[in-house]
């Protein structure tokens, strides 16, 4: 190629594979108003690009992770740390596109293991295992119902949907019983990996601490593995003692000064903290939440709060009954989870 050449602009196409939610909100707007979507997204990096130095803005978290692999290497070379026993996540995402088929168990068996605290699954008996980081996850993909295990926060791991990855815990303790206890935690693309890790330990907690699977606190859900052989479940009726109960009615004279208190009863409630981590149904939801908190800090007991909260169904129905305390108080935490203040997310360790 002569200097004439090289002077010339060239254009190209690149391919990219567009996660759900981006192709969703694509296929919305072709519709509604008819563009293409690779012309949309043209006009998206022309509006956010004017030079080399905006790319690597962006990649600057992947630069920063193979300069400081080439570091490590270096080191251990000079034998100043040990060799890391995990494959570099672009190994882990190589092998995992390998994959011609899902592998939910297999391997990944745990056997006669008898999970701890510290060691909630045997490793050595999981396919996939790297250290997580926000940049690798985002990376990583692979056929559904595969699991990939986090090195740092053990018994984290990801679980690949048909669409997107799913985090989850995974933990063996045989007082609770002899299979490997799975509690979904959220989507990854719906939350950081800190919270999942947050939401990780809080479950490890509850699992080795109470000797207790969070599932149960959700008797109505019925995990199977293939829709084909779902059946219609019935959960079987549950005598509740005192230790397991709690009476949500206890808190209906609380008001927004009684926060602090409200949140260290609560701040450790698995499912506060996993609903605290989801996503709003809707911007109906949501604007429901706002109000909710609102209200609350108008100086509303939630006695009364509740009667003024109705079901996301029932909102325009004005003869339907209010929502009871705990969707009550489950859908205040949330609130503050996403609307609060500095000091009313302090209440709860937000």
């Amino acid at each position: 190629m002569n200097f004439e050449e090289n002077k010339k602009k060239i254009t190209g196409n690149v391919n990219i594979v567009c996660d759900a939610d981006l192709w969703k909100d694509l296929h919305e707007l072709h519709k509604e108003f008819g563009i293409n979507k690779s012309d949309i997204l043209n006009n998206f990096i022309n509006h956010f690009y004017s030079n080399k130095d905006d790319l690597i803005k962006v990649i600057a978290p992947i630069i920063e992770e193979q300069l400081q692999k080439r570091l490590n290497e270096v080191r251990k070379l000079q034998g100043k740390v040990k060799a890391v026993s995990s494959p570099p996540i672009k190994e882990v995402i190589t092998q995992i596109n390998r994959m011609t088929s899902g592998n939910s168990q297999g391997a990944e068996y745990q056997g006669s293991h008898i999970g701890t605290r510290k060691n909630p699954i045997n490793l050595k008996r999981t396919n996939y295992s790297v250290e997580f980081t926000d940049q690798g996850i985002s990376m990583l993909n692979g056929k559904r119902d595969t699991w990939v295990h986090d090195i740092v926060s053990k018994g984290l791991a990801i679980r690949f949907k048909k669409f997107g990855k799913v985090y989850y815990t995974r933990a063996k303790n045989s007082k609770v019983g002899k299979n490997t206890i799975r509690v979904k935690i959220g989507d990854t693309s719906e939350m950081t990996l800190q919270d999942a890790r947050k939401a990780h330990a809080k479950n490890l907690d509850y699992i080795y601490t109470e000797n207790k699977n969070p599932n149960k606190l959700f008797p109505n859900i019925k995990h199977t593995r293939n829709t084909k052989h779902a059946v219609k479940y019935d959960p079987a009726s549950i005598e509740e003692t005192k230790e397991d109960a709690r009476d949500w009615k206890t808190f209906r004279t609380y008001t927004i000064d009684d926060l602090d208190t409200l949140g260290k009863i609560l701040s450790e409630e698995t499912g506060i903290i996993q609903n605290t981590l989801t996503k709003f149904k809707n911007k109906l939801s949501e604007n429901l939440h706002q109000q909710c908190l609102d209200m609350f800090r108008d100086g509303m007991t939630i006695f009364d709060l509740r009667k003024r909260c109705f079901k996301l169904k029932d909102t325009n129905n004005p003869d339907s009954a209010p929502i009871t305390y705990e969707m009550c108080i489950y859908r205040l935490t949330k609130a503050i989870y996403h609307f609060g203040t500095h000091e009313e997310k302090q209440s709860f360790n937000f």
